[in-house]
């Protein structure tokens, strides 16, 4: 008789599931790796990102993948999407429509830069900045 295969915990589950993708699907590996290194940041940084906002971003990312795919490949990805929200307990009304729609999300990058360039660029300035940053984050 088999020995019973090990259960793997949603991580673990997820991480195998990304890497089929990019097995099937190796023109889009570049961005599959990415979405990866964030998933394995959401479980170190759930102490920091109480509000799973790096989450919802990769969740909404892998529901909304930025390259075209067959229906078995989409499938996959919603999967892990699925996966992610289910590990993370988050809601579907949580889950933002597009990566960096979430509320308030102009105004924390607008923060934080404004926080590292001051005394750098005046407020206009980095409101600029703050525009090209949230446009590149929302692609």
């Amino acid at each position: 008789m088999a020995a019973p295969k090990s259960k793997l915990s949603p991580s673990q589950e997820l991480m195998a599931r990304i890497m089929r993708i990019v097995r099937t699907c190796p023109d889009a590996a570049s961005e599959v790796l990415e979405l990866m290194f964030l998933v394995s940041q959401i479980e170190a940084a759930t102490g920091v990102d109480r509000e799973y906002r790096d989450a919802k971003r990769v969740i909404s990312r892998l529901r909304n993948p930025l390259w075209e795919m067959g229906p078995s490949d989409r499938a996959k990805l919603l999967t892990a999407a699925e996966t992610i929200r289910r590990v993370c307990r988050l809601a579907e009304a949580d889950i933002p429509p597009v990566p960096i729609a979430d509320a308030g999300e102009r105004a924390r990058v607008e923060a934080r830069l404004a926080a590292a360039l001051a005394g750098e660029f005046d407020a206009a300035q980095v409101a600029r900045i703050t525009g090209i940053v949230a446009a590149a984050l929302q692609t």
